[in-house]
Parts: C-alpha cells; sequence; structure tokens
C-alpha cells in the first residue's frame, strides 16, 4: 500500500514536471513567432524602386497591338514570367485569383520567341492583348530572376516590385502599399527600431 502511495506522488511530480516544460516551450514558441517576420517578396536594388514612374513607351503584346503601362482603370499588376519556369506556371493562376479579389488588373510579360509565348499565353488562359512580349520592358525594369512582380498604379507609378512565387509574396506587394512603406521589410525594421525607443 505504502508502496502505491509512494508510485503515485512521483507520478504525479513527473505530471507536474511535463507540465511545466510544456508551458515554458509554448511561452518560447509564442515570443519566438512574435519575432519572426513575414517574408513578403524579394526586392531588388536595381532597377525602378517604388515611387519611380515606369517607362513611358509603348510595349508590344501578343495580339500584335502595343501597351503602355500608365493609363489603366485599375492598378496594374505586371508579371515577368516564362513557358520554362515552374514557378511561373504555378504562381499564374495564383496571381490570376488575387487579383481578381483585389481589384486589379493583371498583365503577364516577358521576352521569348512570340510562337513559343503565344502558345504559353493559350495554355494559362491568357487573352493576347494581356500579354507584352517585348525584350525592351524586361530591360527598362531590369528584371533578372522570374516570376518578378512589379504593382503599379493608374499613372503607371511603381507602387512596388519583388520576386514572388506564393500567394503571401504577392500580398506583400499590397501590404507595402498600404503602409506607405517600399517593402514588408522596410515597414517591419521601422517597428522595430520604434519600439526600441
Amino acid at each position: 500500500m505504502q508502496t502505491l502511495v509512494v508510485i503515485n506522488g512521483m507520478l504525479t511530480v513527473l505530471l507536474l514536471a511535463a507540465f511545466g516544460v510544456a508551458y515554458s516551450m509554448m511561452l518560447r514558441l509564442r515570443r519566438l513567432f512574435q519575432e519572426i517576420a513575414p517574408v513578403g517578396a524579394l526586392t531588388n536594388a536595381r532597377g525602378p524602386q517604388p515611387g519611380d514612374v515606369c517607362p513611358a513607351q509603348p510595349f508590344a503584346t501578343l495580339d500584335g497591338q502595343a501597351m503602355v503601362l500608365a493609363g489603366g482603370s485599375r492598378p496594374r499588376l505586371l508579371l515577368f514570367v516564362s513557358a520554362t519556369c515552374p514557378i511561373s506556371r504555378k504562381v499564374i493562376p495564383i496571381a490570376r485569383n488575387f487579383c481578381a479579389k483585389e481589384q486589379l488588373e493583371l498583365v503577364l510579360a516577358g521576352d521569348d520567341n512570340p510562337v513559343a509565348q503565344a502558345h504559353f499565353a493559350q495554355q494559362t488562359g491568357t487573352p493576347p492583348a494581356l500579354f507584352v512580349n517585348d525584350p525592351a520592358l524586361g530591360r527598362a525594369l531590369e528584371v533578372d530572376k522570374l516570376p518578378a512582380a512589379f504593382l503599379l498604379d493608374q499613372q503607371g507609378v511603381l507602387i512596388a516590385r519583388g520576386l514572388v512565387n506564393n500567394r503571401e509574396h504577392l500580398e506583400s506587394l499590397l501590404n507595402a502599399w498600404e503602409s506607405g512603406f517600399d517593402t514588408v521589410q522596410a515597414y517591419i525594421n521601422h517597428n522595430r527600431a520604434t519600439k526600441r525607443v
């Protein structure tokens, strides 16, 4: 009988210790998640930066017409993609859904062979009028990695830019715009600096 009491006492102490360890881990995890910043679209220091006006010249689309970056009825998401990039294929439907929800106009861009681009546009269900296939655009915006996104207002002013491969990256472009900072990272750094003061 006395042995059972001792064993029950030891089990109770062990259970309380396990509860204390679990509670301590929960507090540390909570603090860790508060410290980890959300990952936004990776930005590049080269090329036009938020606040710059994009090139004013018209760029060739797959339907043989020309598109000017400024003057749309809604803000425009310009997404550089390639038929040979698997991430581009994955992000196009995500971007299409995102733009529909956020009231943005989606325009795809690239600089491949026109026949290959027309086939790619058909595969992705993109109207040729909304697919810019002009190497001058990529050079003007200094695109070096794909998929690269540029969020423009109706006047052609660059709001935000960055490499995107998921919905969170696309949302970070809007978050940067709404917060008044160039990038989500700049917003987080500002908040950390103000907390220290």
